[in-house]
């Protein structure tokens, strides 16, 4: 493969682009949304919830934050595999009935 001379190589700066720290529009948006909105940094429910509760959130943040506390209220919930063993129902009712001595 041939190398062209605007290869990128080592020992060469950067050259264009936005300067190292400098956020992005998305970034410097949701940060001036946060600042104005004064919530709760403590921990993340406590984040969440205060965007909630407080008026002057928009309609988007608000769903985007209840989407995340969500998790914090209420465990999702994962199917389990029955772990019967080789028994059926029927068999287990047997052995009961010989524990009671109902023969």
């Amino acid at each position: 493969m041939a190398v062209s001379s605007t290869t990128w190589t080592r020992g060469r700066k950067k050259t264009g682009g936005r300067r190292a720290g400098t956020p992005n529009k998305v970034t410097a948006a949701h940060r001036a949304v946060l600042a104005e909105l004064k919530v709760d940094r403590r921990d993340p429910l406590s984040f969440f919830l205060s965007v909630l509760r407080n008026p002057a959130t928009p309609f988007e943040h608000a769903m985007a934050a209840a989407k995340e506390a969500v998790a914090y209220c209420h465990p999702k919930l994962s199917s389990i595999e029955a772990r019967g063993g080789e028994k059926t129902h029927e068999q287990r009712l047997e052995e009961l009935n010989k524990l009671l001595g109902d023969d």
